[in-house]
């Protein structure tokens, strides 16, 4: 039954679909195996020394090419073979920077600022579910006749007159509750 249902529901993403439908990276700026292998991104520097990039890295990367970053990245991955205690503190920060930097999927997704909209957004939708609960409300019907409190009482007494419930209920002994009053 269920892998015919799930046969049947389209799927948002298909099963099929390549990385690059389910990420929020472009595809320019996804570095693979097989992009490499295929000779698309440079392992030679690309024109750029590491000692340029790395006291502010964090202005540049997004300057360079997506060859030069990948250079970058090999670099650094380089130099982090060593002693991790022989590393510059740059050397660190970059490869911190390049491991954990806010780019590619880690990018911010919303712009800064973008709070005041999302409250204002999220009140004004909670103000129209208010306004449609209180509209739906006042159009409603009257409550039945067996909603009000005489209805009630008259109900406790022909519970008492049947002797329903004569353990815990309205029929027992020094019964001190409402009954059916609520």
């Amino acid at each position: 039954m269920i892998a015919s249902v799930r046969v049947m529901v389209p799927r948002v993403v298909p099963r099929n679909a390549g990385v690059a439908a389910r990420t929020i990276v472009t595809k320019s700026e996804r570095w693979t195996p097989a992009v490499v292998r295929e000779g698309k991104l440079l392992e030679q520097n690309g024109g750029v020394q590491l000692s340029e990039v790395l006291p502010n890295i964090e202005s540049h990367w997004t300057k360079l090419s997506h060859e030069q970053q990948y250079s970058i990245y090999k670099q650094l991955e380089e130099i982090q073979r060593k002693d991790w205690h022989d590393l510059t503190l740059n050397e660190q920060k970059g490869a911190y920077f390049v491991a954990y930097g806010p780019y590619g999927p880690r990018k911010v997704v919303s712009p800064p600022g973008s709070l005041g909209k999302v409250v204002i957004g999220t009140a004004m939708a909670v103000g129209a579910g208010v306004g449609l609960f209180a509209l739906m409300r006042s159009r409603a019907p009257p409550a039945p006749k067996t909603m009000t409190t005489e209805y009630k009482e008259q109900e406790n007494q022909r519970a008492k007159e049947l002797g329903i419930n004569p353990i815990h209920g309205v029929a027992s002994e020094n019964y001190k509750g409402k009954g059916f009053i609520a």
